[in-house]
Formats: C-alpha cells, sequence, structure tokens
C-alpha cells in the first residue's frame, strides 16, 4: 500500500523558517516523508519498532502453550477463521490502533496500545499484590486478551489517496449504540471479529472473556443497563458468527484480571480525546505553516510520520510541563520533520 504523491507545487517548493532558532525543512526533505508507506513509517521509527519487539517478547513469555500458540499466531500471521480471510503481511507492525485522530493513530499503533496496556494492568496487578498480599494473578489471561483486544485493526486499510483509514467492506455491522441495543458500539466491528476468533479457534473461555472485556465491565456491563446490553450478549452475538456454543459469564466466577483489562484499556478518553487529539492539532498546525491544508493528505502523512517518531502522550506531556505552551510542541515537531535522525533506526 504505497502512499502516493499528492504534494502540490507550492508544497513542493516550501521551505519554512521559524525564526533564528528553528529548523528549516526542505522540499526534498518533505517529499521524502511524503512518499514513505506506513510500512517504512513504523519500521524506521525507534519508539514504535521497539514496542512492537516488546509486545513479541510478551507473547513468547505466555506460559500456557495453547494460549500462547493462539495468540502468536493471530500476531504473526494474522487470518480470521470466521470470517476466512487474511491481513496483509505483518500487518500488526505498522496498523494504528484507531481508524482516525485519536488514540495511537499512526503506523504501529496497535502494537503500542498493546503493550501500553499490558503494563498498566501487570502493574496494577502487582500493586494488588503488595498492598493486599494477593498476588497469584494470571499474567497469561492479561497479555493474551490486551494483546488481541483490537486485533481486528489488522485489517484497516490506509488509503493510498487521502493517508486516512478505510474500514474494509466485509467487517460485521454495528449493530448497538445508535440504534439502542448495545451500550457500545462493539457488538460487530473490530470487537465480534475477534472474540468469535478466540472461539472458533477454542481459546480458554476466561480468555476470551477478558478479551470482550476489554470493552465491557465485567460487573456493570454484563447484563442490560438501562436498556442497553452487554459482555453476555456480545459473546453470543460472536458465538453466533463463530457457529459455537455460547460463553456467558458466571456472576459468582468472575477473575480480577478481567478489570485489570478493561481499566487499562479504559484510558482510551485521555489517549484518543487528549493526548491524541491534540498531538494530531498540532501537527497539522505545523503542515500549514510548511503550506499544505491542515485537513490535507500530506498533513495526514507528516502526522503519521511525526508520531513513529514520538509519542503523542510525550508531546503533551512536554505541552503540560510547558505550562500549556503549544509553541514548544511545535517546535519539537518541526525539528523531527527536519531531521528525525535520533528518533529511527534502519529498517528491518
Amino acid at each position: 500500500m504505497m502512499f502516493k504523491t499528492l504534494m502540490g507545487a507550492a508544497a513542493l517548493l516550501a521551505v519554512t523558517t521559524f525564526g533564528a532558532a528553528a529548523q528549516e525543512v526542505s522540499a526534498q526533505r518533505l517529499k521524502d516523508i511524503l512518499t514513505m508507506t506506513p510500512e517504512q513509517m513504523a519500521a524506521t521509527g525507534a519508539w514504535t519498532r521497539s514496542n512492537y519487539d516488546r509486545l513479541v517478547a510478551y507473547v513468547n513469555a505466555i506460559k500456557d502453550p495453547k494460549v500462547r500458540a493462539i495468540v502468536s499466531d493471530m500476531v504473526v500471521n494474522p487470518k480470521s477463521q470466521v470470517f476466512n480471510t487474511s491481513a496483509q503481511k505483518n500487518a500488526f507492525r505498522f496498523a494504528p490502533a484507531a481508524g482516525g485522530p485519536g488514540h495511537h493513530f499512526y503506523p504501529g499503533g496497535l502494537a503500542v496500545h498493546a503493550v501500553e496496556n499490558i503494563e498498566i494492568s501487570i502493574a496494577w496487578g502487582e500493586a494488588i499484590g503488595r498492598v493486599h498480599g494477593a498476588e497469584n494473578f494470571n499474567r497469561d489471561i492479561i497479555i493474551a486478551a490486551l494483546t488481541l483486544h483490537d486485533w481486528a485493526k489488522v485489517w484497516y486499510e490506509w488509503d493510498d489517496v487521502t493517508g486516512e483509514i478505510k474500514r474494509p467492506a466485509w467487517f460485521p455491522a454495528y449493530w448497538g449504540g445508535d440504534q439502542g441495543v448495545a451500550k457500545w458500539k462493539w457488538m460487530g466491528g473490530h470487537g465480534a471479529i475477534v472474540y468469535s476468533e478466540l472461539m472458533k479457534r477454542g481459546a480458554p473461555a476466561d480468555v476470551t472473556i477478558a478479551t470482550a472485556a476489554a470493552h465491557f465491565d465485567p460487573f456493570w456491563d454484563v447484563e442490560k443497563v438501562n436498556g442497553a446490553e452487554g459482555l453476555n450478549a456480545a459473546l453470543a452475538e460472536a458465538a453466533k458468527l463463530a457457529q459455537v456454543p455460547a460463553i456467558k459469564v458466571d456472576p459468582a466466577k468472575r477473575m480480577a484480571e478481567w478489570w485489570m483489562v478493561v481499566y487499562s484499556d479504559g484510558s482510551w478518553s485521555y489517549s484518543h480525546y487528549i493526548a491524541g487529539q491534540f498531538s494530531h492539532n498540532w501537527i497539522r498546525e505545523v503542515a500549514k505553516d510548511l503550506g499544505f491544508d491542515p485537513k490535507s493528505p500530506q498533513a495526514n502523512r507528516l502526522a503519521s510520520f511525526v508520531l513513529t517518531r514520538i509519542s503523542d502522550f510525550k508531546l503533551y506531556n512536554m505541552y503540560q510541563s510547558a505550562g500549556y505552551n503549544a509553541d514548544v510542541v511545535k517546535k519539537v515537531i518541526r525539528g523531527i520533520l527536519a531531521d528525525s535522525a535520533a528518533y529511527e533506526v534502519p529498517a528491518g
């Protein structure tokens, strides 16, 4: 999926200087960035590459051989047995974790999102052990569920023309949210795909429930809440897709690990609306200074490039630490666009 070059003549000639301390971004430099593929961006970003490698290490550390084999195969060789379709080779390396500007929306963001959640959950389990002496939490469940909870996003397609994401036509339709059936729109789309796949592959029920629990609190969202259906309904719908017997949560046998999963992934409000959207807006403001429409395909690609070099969380932290001075962050962004060598590794 190659990005096509859509640079106008004026943009190609843009060389912008922002004061004496600012760095220039040459026309050739912009061209080099804008002709990169998502795969190339994720593979050469030092921090996106390192997080994918960390994710693989976590998967390899799963003790249960059956669970490890399922998770590893779904990451390395993403294929849906339920929908009889395969994703692009190495898709987990460059897939985003969202379908538009927001949480982890850049090439490689899916792996970053998984690692972030795994480490938050494990840290929570370790804290419970220290405080309460309840040390026997199951890391396998946490790693498996949080590696795979957004697995279907390996099929998200980077549009060659716009630099945006297209949702595959074969994805099951959403059947929640606006229709008033489900609390969230996870009763279809990417949620249904992974829940049904785990059932089809014979994954342990506690792993499948934990994966669905990333989107449904195992207490508040198990059954109907204010007329909206929850976790058990999502599992039942997935079972229909997989053509297997449904799994149902037993209220008397709920695992603490399921909450470790949901409340790490539940940080998405900060990830999406604060760190993610603020960062995308700053990058688009810099793109405008460089002569691009902030909503243009070029601005989308510049955002993808920058965010494979530096985290949106880190950019927001810089902004907060600077007394909410956006100019500080935009200077960093311009510097990365001018010369990102310090943020990169050789493709491999």
